[in-house]
């Protein structure tokens, strides 16, 4: 199998694991450090709104083991994340991972109730003294 074939195939995985929840295998694919730049907290899988659906974008092979990806998911909202991956002896790793802050879409009626992602959330200050 070429590179750019098990490129395809290990993104496909990724994204179905996404959508049936399955947050571990989500996780496995990526380095510790691109789950730290989707927000995991070292907790594991980011905090992402439930995905039902994905959209494979873009698969960009570079050619010297490297390549960028984006998906879109779809559900309860919509982001994109974007993967930066590198082929070590034939295995995919997602080194690096974002998702957009533009690429982030919620219900108009979570917009409208203040639940969106960009929603101000505040919290309460309490002195301690």
């Amino acid at each position: 199998m070429d590179g750019e074939m098990a490129l395809r195939e290990t993104v496909e995985r990724q994204a179905a694991a996404r959508v049936a929840g399955d947050e571990a295998a989500f996780a496995s694919y990526l380095t510790a450090q691109a789950l730290l730049q989707l927000g995991g907290g070292g907790r594991g899988a980011p905090v992402l709104p439930r995905a039902r659906r994905y959209e494979i974008l873009d698969i960009s092979d570079r050619g010297d083991g490297t390549a960028d990806t984006a998906v879109r998911f779809e559900g309860a909202g919509s982001y994109v994340v974007r993967t930066r991956w590198e082929s070590d002896a034939g295995v995919w790793r997602g080194v690096e991972a974002k998702v957009p802050a533009e690429s982030m879409r919620t219900p108009w009626w979570r917009r409208l109730i203040g639940q969106g992602p960009r929603a101000a959330r505040t919290v309460e200050r309490r002195d301690l003294s």
